[in-house]
């Protein structure tokens, strides 16, 4: 899954500062210092700063003859959102109709007949974190899972033709939205779908036949402005539009209504939200906390408290580490113990290439009593943590819907476990289940 390049300054010495989108740390390669960049699965805007002139623009939309006249020449931000993600789905295979039953009166049917109501009510059920009670009746579940990036316009504007940013969004360099930015280069167009109406539509494809269960992971939703220049030409009593990629030195949109003029005048309105960046240290004792951009918890080496990155704070959260016998050269990966609800279970917290081995995991070990030692002595290296505990209360529901359960309670509470894994040749294999991960999969 392709990563924006953000475009920024250090906060401490001013340098210049490129920050992977979705990253939580970073350090300065100019002054050195650790910073965490705050706004995490915080719905953040940034912009592509436009890299063709006016005068290049009106001469790459001059295509009619010369006694066009251009009336006006205005550069418009178009909002995109980009959401991305770790899609998990349960298909069902079809199931046998019953005698006398009437297949093509099923409503559940007919709801896989329209891509837009399948969108809706899959958003609706990640919402709840339910799954749908008639899944039992559409036969064996398979897993499905890929990784999910996806950009659409931010507003219904059915006269523009670029829809989506495509495969620009794998190599843009954005820069962060501050307060004012758009406004002194052009006219930033205002967002129209709101974040729930976003997602729905980021999660319909058109390819998920009979998937009746979905849960997305480390999902990230954003903004980005795109830079275009409106060209208004005028020829004999007739005029129309012209949309120059602002970043491509090509024309978007030729002879577009002059319609999509006035469905562009809609402005933005009030700040936006953006990421934010702050010294890197423990909330309790001011140690300085390790470097890892896809890290969500950080571990104090001083006072050894777990701190977990949401939004713009950081919390703290319980956590131990297993003492297994015979584990003897181990890795030790990070797992979410969560309590409450119908049942407590065990999910994963590391980042691995193959999301079904994760789930796999996961659900041999709420089958699996887990019984060890509480770690005493020195501290052993352990594995970063990259879903949090949202996305774990996620992966847990996903598997009790997969183990027959139609509804699952979010748990009340959780903590964090790091378990030995036995090395065995190129493999890592689970004290408790015997599953075997590919150590080079890790990530």
């Amino acid at each position: 899954m392709s990563q924006l390049v953000v475009a920024t300054e250090c906060p401490s010495c001013g340098a210049p500062l490129d920050v992977s989108e979705g990253a939580n740390t970073i350090r300065c390669g100019n002054c050195r210092s650790n910073l965490l960049v705050t706004g995490r699965k915080q719905v953040l805007s940034y912009y592509v700063p436009a890299r063709i002139t006016e005068e290049t623009a009106r001469a790459l939309a001059m295509t009619r003859p010369p006694a066009t006249r251009v009336v006006t020449v205005e550069l418009h931000f178009i909002p995109y959102y980009r959401l991305t993600g770790h899609d998990l789905g349960w298909q069902a295979g079809a199931a046998e109709p019953s005698p006398g039953h009437d297949a093509a009166g099923d409503p559940t049917l007919a709801l896989f007949r329209s891509a837009h109501a399948e969108g809706r009510a899959l958003a609706a059920a990640i919402m709840r974190g339910q799954a749908p009670t008639r899944m039992s009746e559409h036969g064996p579940l398979k897993l499905l899972d890929r990784y999910v990036e996806k950009s659409f316009v931010a507003r219904d504007i059915p006269e523009l033709s670029a829809y989506s940013l495509g495969v620009r969004a794998q190599v843009l360099r954005v820069e962060l939205v501050k307060a004012g930015t758009l406004e002194q280069l052009g006219k930033a167009v205002g967002i129209g779908i709101d974040v729930p109406a976003a997602i729905a539509r980021g999660l319909t494809d058109g390819t998920a036949d009979r998937l009746i269960y979905r849960q997305v992971l480390a999902r990230t939703l954003s903004v980005i402005y795109f830079p275009y220049w409106v060209i208004e030409h005028e020829d004999r009593g007739e005029s129309w539009l012209t949309l120059v990629d602002g970043v491509t030195e090509r024309v978007a949109q030729a002879g577009a209504p002059r319609s999509l003029r006035q469905a562009l005048g809609a402005r933005a309105s009030g700040d936006l939200p953006t990421a934010g960046f702050r010294p890197l240290v423990c909330p309790n004792c001011g140690w300085d906390l390790p470097v890892s951009a896809d890290d969500v918890v950080f571990v104090c080496a001083s006072c050894e408290k777990a701190w977990q990155l949401q939004g713009t704070e950081m919390t703290d959260v319980p956590h131990e580490i297993a003492a297994v016998s015979g584990a003897g050269d181990a890795v030790y990966l990070p797992f979410w113990q969560l309590e409450g609800g119908a049942r407590s279970c065990c999910v994963p917290a590391f980042r691995y290439r193959r999301l079904k081995a994760l789930a796999d995991l996961a659900a041999r070990l709420a089958a699996t009593p887990l019984r060890f030692d509480r770690w005493t002595g020195p501290r052993p290296r352990l594995r970063g943590c990259f879903y949090d505990f949202d996305d774990a209360c996620l992966l847990a529901q996903f598997v009790a819907v997969g183990a027959g359960s139609p509804t699952v309670e979010r748990p009340g509470g959780g903590k964090l476990v790091w378990l030995p894994f036995k090395r065995e040749g190129r493999s890592l294999i689970d004290p408790f289940t015997g599953m075997g991960l590919q150590e080079g999969l890790l990530v």
